[in-house]
């Protein structure tokens, strides 16, 4: 393949019901040295008849059920593209998004090209178009590793990453099975990543009311927590922390601990133990939150809390 071809990497599992739809705007791009290879994570409905249905378009492989981590990762261990594109197994790219991407990291000298995605709602079966999402740029380009460890995201759909900066970053983290996309763009940033953007509208995110974040909503903040440790260990490697990655992981810890506490999981004390280490001065929640949970549970402290209005 050529130096501005691109791999398009599908991890899906017990996707039958948009999977199809996926796959079809994977192979439109005509326009340009495109591979895609899909890794089906061990499903057991149709998902795996679907993408058989592609080939030789599609190269399918399979594998038992290890998270979409272990599927993106084997993906790109056997692809061959000089650039790289992580698209779920529920969304979608627009026509020409390759080439126009491709056309701003030739003229940007990039590592990663990010444009911008329109949200798609599930509502009562139904699907409607929401709003559409754009990344701040500048953040990216001034300090990307705050930006990333704090509020900045994008879909995986709307970003092209050079080969050689995945390679560098080794990987998604296995370990972090809700927010492994977040995490990866903020190991973009800490690798060195120069970003550009290419402005226009180049893929559909799906929001589904069964996403893991929603069904599980424990787990999803037990891995803000983890994460925000790791980064803290990755910071603290190579030096003192600054101000503003004590304030960013301040941040971090202080949402980790709000859902935790809705939750009424125990590593809620953890996480505000860790934010209070960092000596940054403690919003008025943990201040009332914590010595509740410490004197009357959880459960209890939620209940208040909501009485509170807080």
């Amino acid at each position: 393949m050529s130096g501005r071809s691109v791999s398009i990497v599908i991890p899906f599992f017990n996707a039958a019901a948009t999977l199809r739809e996926t796959l079809i705007s994977a192979v439109g791009h005509r326009d340009i040295d495109v591979e895609i290879i899909a890794v089906d994570d061990g499903s057991t409905d149709d998902s795996l008849a679907i993408a058989r249905g592609f080939e030789p378009a599609v190269t399918v492989l399979t594998g038992p059920n290890r998270g979409v981590s272990a599927a993106r990762n084997r993906g790109f261990a056997a692809s061959n593209g000089a650039w790289i594109v992580f698209l779920d197994s529920d969304d979608l790219l627009l026509p020409g998004t390759l080439k126009r991407r491709l056309e701003a990291a030739a003229e940007t000298g990039a590592d990663v090209i990010v444009c911008d995605w329109q949200e798609l709602i599930d509502r009562g079966g139904k699907t409607v178009a929401g709003d559409t999402r754009s990344v701040d740029i500048s953040a990216l380009q001034s300090d990307g590793e705050i930006a990333c460890a704090t509020y900045l995201w994008a879909s995986t759909a709307a970003l092209l990453y050079r080969r050689s900066l995945v390679k560098k970053i080794g990987g998604f983290s296995a370990d972090l099975p809700v927010i492994q996309d977040a995490r990866f763009l903020f190991d973009a940033t800490f690798h060195g990543a120069r970003f550009g953007r290419s402005d226009h509208v180049g893929a559909l995110y799906r929001i589904l009311p069964q996403s893991l974040s929603r069904r599980d909503p424990a787990k999803f903040w037990r891995d803000v927590l983890t994460n925000g440790k790791q980064i803290e260990a990755l910071w603290s490697a190579r030096g003192p922390l600054t101000p503003k990655q004590r304030e960013a992981l301040a941040s971090i810890y202080d949402h980790a601990a709000r859902g935790l506490v809705a939750a009424e999981h125990g590593d809620y004390f953890e996480a505000v133990e860790r934010e209070r280490k960092l000596g940054v001065k403690l919003p008025l929640h943990p201040r009332i939150a914590y010595p509740l949970a410490r004197s009357i549970g959880l459960k209890q402290t939620k209940r208040v809390l909501k009485l509170l209005g807080r």
